[in-house]
């Protein structure tokens, strides 16, 4: 990883148009014209160690779909921010995607999880619950109520974190080797991924292995995205 990335998030330009979005680029409408069917959010601070594994895992997506992606219904979108600013980034797309460090007691560093945002433990999301912020699912109800787009399917794909706060740009070994299987994840849950057909369900994909008693990636089967409830 480079050192040189931004630890400050980035602002996707207006949905409905591709982008790889950074720091620079503005800010989206309150309401857009036309909603981007998906927008793929990868979190962290990118000079704090394994706190910035989103943005590491959002690479790899880029490098597989393009950056900007061909696809003009999808926005690939790298923030350092949580809570109400999250929210505010997300207005005018129908569905997203987040991509997240996660600590949760008795969770080996490095497993892969996907889940509905409504299903992901309090406080566990390191940007999607940020502690300096309100909780994302409060602040898209907030958002809601006073009339924004908002995406109907939210998801997290995280990788398991044991510390943050250590300055650094690089990931440990653990949270490394996470990072293609939660790709894979990621492209999985756009219909992109190896082996896998538009809207299958993601496979449980073992990191670092899964014969030798090694690591696997954890939690609940994830339904067909399009079948799940609105948040």
């Amino acid at each position: 990883m480079s050192s040189g990335r931004p630890a400050e998030g980035a602002l996707p330009r207006p949905p409905g148009t591709a982008a790889s979005a950074r720091a620079d680029a503005p800010a989206p409408p309150a309401r857009a014209t036309q909603r981007a069917r998906t927008i793929v959010v990868g979190l962290g601070n990118p000079i704090l160690g394994d706190d910035g594994v989103g943005w590491s895992v959002l690479d790899v997506v880029g490098q597989r779909l393009g950056e900007p992606p061909a696809d003009d219904r999808l926005d690939l979108v790298r923030l350092a921010v949580g809570g109400l600013r999250l929210m505010e980034r997300l207005v005018g797309y129908e569905r997203a995607i987040l991509v997240d460090a996660v600590m949760v007691p008795g969770r080996e560093t490095g497993t892969v999880t996907t889940c509905r945002l409504s299903d992901l433990p309090p406080r566990a999301g390191q940007h999607v619950d940020s502690s300096h912020d309100a909780p994302l699912t409060e602040a898209l109800a907030a958002g809601r109520s006073l009339g924004a787009e908002l995406p109907d399917e939210v998801l997290v794909v995280g990788v398991a974190i044991e510390v943050t706060g250590t300055f650094g740009d690089r990931l440990s070994e653990e949270v490394a080797r996470a990072v293609p299987v939660a790709a894979e994840r990621v492209l999985e849950l756009l219909g992109a991924g190896s082996g896998t057909t538009p809207g299958a369900a993601p496979r449980a994909t073992p990191v670092g292995g899964g014969t030798d008693g090694r690591r696997q990636s954890e939690g609940p089967p994830v339904p067909n995205p399009s079948a799940l409830p609105r948040q």
